[in-house]
């Protein structure tokens, strides 16, 4: 059951929308939950790890079929953390960026240029292939 890449990309959307939140609201809450963010992080980085990983190892074994572009995963981190940028300067002091929140997103971008990377790599290796 876990072997299945959908498994995974649900349990990565869940997490994300559950985290995302919690930065909303906390941000709101002037980071009065500031101690969750770091345990949520970790949640959230480590179950995309997985879901990432398993992605890849099944392109490199030829078992990945389903396309879920982690170009939107990006786009929305993005405007998450332009957006808390925005606010915390409009609002004033009180409303700070939350750590968590850059050490995500960081991750994130991270994790993205590394699939972007091997999906070009694999490319090559089928291109290769057919000659």
């Amino acid at each position: 059951m876990f072997r299945d890449e959908k498994i995974w990309r649900i349990l990565t959307n869940f997490w994300a929308f559950l985290y995302a939140g919690f930065l909303i609201f906390n941000f709101f809450q002037k980071n009065a939950h500031e101690s969750l963010t770091a345990p949520l992080s970790i949640i959230y980085v480590g179950v995309l790890g997985l879901y990432v990983g398993t992605k890849e190892f099944g392109r490199w074994y030829e078992k990945h079929s389903s396309r879920h572009p982690g170009e939107w995963f990006v786009v929305g981190w993005t405007v998450l953390i332009l957006k808390f940028f925005i606010l915390s300067f409009v609002l004033g002091g009180e409303y700070k960026v939350p750590s968590g929140a850059i050490t995500v997103y960081i991750a994130i971008l991270s994790i993205f240029a590394l699939t972007q990377k091997s999906k070009r790599l694999f490319q090559k290796k089928l291109a290769e292939r057919e000659k």
